[in-house]
């Protein structure tokens, strides 16, 4: 009988690294991400270690009751212990290469090394079963260990000692707490070597491999969350948190490459990654202990005060110079905005940083303004309007709403010589804050999710308008936006709202951009196909803004195009651009297509465009955008 207390060799450690190597494996399993290395690594060690202790317990019984048990069951126990043995060493070895040495290829040379000799080892140990160079049964003696007695020692420490010289080597390349938690891993693995030669009695492998599992797992857990593994910098979870527990004043620096994405495309991963690597040392520099990324292009310290946050702007702003002196044959510059925000805990706008960034982001684009560029009053109060503008539009985004109105132009028609149809135009009016422009409250719609509500509510009104006054309107077309397009409902949403109504399919023409088109294609073309075989008629907006395909312009279901009044202005500038609009038109003319020009304002414009051959005129020459009643007066005046 197997006596659990009288065995050759003292196991409670190994036990113990057995029980905690399964949990960490168990844990790695639920949060396994497949195409990450590190992750793959280690989950590979955490198998390595299961196995390792557990059948190093059960060599101990197979050299304590060698007599009972059968030699060759030992001898195979034995020798799945040894072939896992160098297990952790190696996964923590190449562990230590990938992340001190990300973006070389010396690191694939290295790695290739460690294979090799863990390969070799493998060999020796499947030659054991008939050397017994390591170890081997005998019938009398049990456990007898061969001339290669110390060779898991010798390589243990290769390993170990080569992880030592990785990580130092590239310690600039490293986190400061990462360095220093795969520092202790050779330190470990030294203590427990001495001590497992002196106490001969006491197994301790276990011990170390779990040692080393445990740094490989705090180090991808403190990375996974604390760090972004580009830039190398704290993110947005950690600047977060720190920013709730912060109690005295400061300024925030914000850096925001615009940009990111087409410097991303024009340089191979390795390169990039180096590139925004580079950059986070940098960025580190201004504020070693509060630099964040917060996102892939957003990059903040927390500073003290505007004089700090000038000076690494003009830091900051240097170095970029400087790598885009570099780089100018194989990527873009950096396109990059700065921005200082004043952190008062406690105050109202200190809980929307995020918000505020946007703004501050927003009008610089639109400003076309690089400099640093300090939030003030006007981007609070901004802010505050745009809330305020946000809950008009939650409380009158309805069809009974009199604040939401929708407004019509009437459109020209050349042949006719007459007004035959409208176009929708959504309005915010009478409203605490007064009447709110279009530009306005549309960008607070599309910011804040609601720009497809809006669209709906103003199709909706259109129909109400064509179906209570069917004696003189006939036909309205309305905007409808690329949210509306991609809804996967549209096309039940508009053929029940115009059944709702009474009304037929050809009262209503759709207006959409060219925009549309850029990376939704197939499902737009789907859509516009079934809405155009219900009898629903589909304008181009827009057309001259963009860079729009003709080959698919004339492909889709449009009736007409309508070109921008940017065209209209171009074709005033001399004769040359005259005649390109001219030949444009009559291209167009000749697919098959309408043609609808909008922004006619002066009798010279006119003039141009009914010579060009132009079907119908929109502008206000003819009318300007009108409330619905005045828009009926007109046309029954017309009539």
């Amino acid at each position: 009988m197997f006596d659990l207390f009288n065995l050759e060799y003292h196991i409670l450690a190994e036990v113990f690294a057995c029980l905690f190597s399964f949990i960490l494996l168990a844990n790695m399993i639920v949060n396994y991400i497949p195409h990450e290395r590190r992750c793959r690594l280690f989950l590979n060690g955490a198998i390595c270690s299961v196995i390792n202790t557990f059948f190093n317990c059960a060599a101990v019984y197979c050299i304590t009751y060698f007599q009972h048990i059968p030699g060759c069951v030992s001898t195979l126990i034995s020798t799945v212990f040894f072939i896992t043995l160098l297990g952790i060493p190696l996964v923590l070895c190449d562990y230590a290469i990938d992340i001190s040495m990300p973006y070389s290829n010396k690191k694939y040379f290295l790695s290739g090394i460690n294979g090799t000799v863990y390969t070799i080892f493998l060999i020796i140990v499947f030659l054991n079963l008939k050397t017994g160079w390591i170890f081997k049964y005998d019938s009398e003696l049990g456990y007898v260990k061969g001339s290669l007695k110390y060779l898991t020692y010798i390589l243990t420490s290769f390993y170990a000692i080569e992880t030592l010289c990785v990580i130092i080597a590239n310690k600039k390349s490293m986190p400061n707490r990462l360095f220093a938690i795969f520092l202790l891993y050779p330190v470990i693995s030294f203590f427990l070597l001495v001590f497992q030669l002196l106490l001969k009695n006491v197994l301790l492998s276990g011990s170390a491999s779990l040692s080393a599992l445990l740094i490989a797992y705090i180090s991808l857990q403190s990375d996974k969350k604390e760090f972004d593994p580009v830039s190398n910098l704290m993110t947005n979870h950690v600047f977060t948190k720190h920013l709730e527990k912060f109690k005295k004043n400061a300024v925030l620096f914000y850096v925001i490459i615009d940009n990111y994405e087409n410097i991303q495309l024009s340089m191979d991963v390795a390169e990039f990654n180096q590139l925004i690597l580079e950059f986070g040392k940098e960025f580190k520099k201004l504020s070693p202990h509060t630099s964040y990324n917060v996102s892939s292009k957003r990059f903040v310290s927390i500073e003290y005060t505007r004089e700090q946050v000038i000076e690494s702007y003009k830091s900051i702003k240097e170095y970029i110079r400087k790598v885009n002196e570099a780089n100018k044959e194989k990527m873009p510059p950096f396109d990059v905005y700065y921005f200082g925000i004043d952190y008062v805990p406690g105050e109202k706008h200190s809980n929307n940083i995020k918000e505020i960034v946007n703004n501050l982001h927003s009008k610089a684009k639109m400003d076309d303004n690089h400099e640093l560029v300090f939030c003030n009053e006007s981007v609070l109060l901004d802010m505050e309007r745009k809330h305020k503008i946000y809950n008009i539009l939650k409380r009158e985004l309805n069809l009974e709403s009199e604040s939401f109105q929708v407004w019509y132009q009437p459109i020209y028609s050349i042949s006719k010589n007459k007004f035959i149809y409208m176009e929708a135009l959504s309005r915010l009016n009478n409203t605490e804050l007064g009447n709110v422009s279009p530009g306005e409250f549309v960008d607070v719609a599309e910011k804040s999710g609601l720009i497809e509500q809006l669209g709906f509510v103003a199709f909706q009104k259109v129909c109400k308008f064509i179906a209570d006054n069917r004696d003189v309107v006939n036909t309205v077309s309305i905007n409808f936006s690329v949210y509306q397009m991609m809804n996967p409902a549209i096309v039940k949403t508009v053929l029940s709202t115009i059944e709702k109504f009474n009304l037929k399919p050809s009262n209503i023409i759709m207006e959409i951009t060219e925009s549309i088109f850029i990376d939704n294609y197939e499902m737009v073309l789907k859509n516009m196909t079934d809405l155009s075989n219900a009898g629903v008629k589909f304008y181009l907006d827009d057309f001259g803004t963009g860079y729009s395909n003709l080959a698919n312009v004339i492909s889709l279901p449009f009736s007409t195009i309508k070109m921008d009044r940017s065209l209209v202005l171009m074709m005033e500038e001399d004769e040359q651009k005259t005649r390109f609009f001219y030949n444009l038109v009559s291209t167009l003319k000749d697919a098959g297509l309408n043609i609808l020009v909008e922004g006619v304002e002066t009798q010279s414009q006119n003039e141009i465009v009914q010579k060009a051959g132009a079907d119908y005129i929109q502008g206000y020459l003819y009318s300007r955008p009108l409330p619905p009643e005045k828009c009926l007066e007109l046309l029954r005046k017309q009539n």
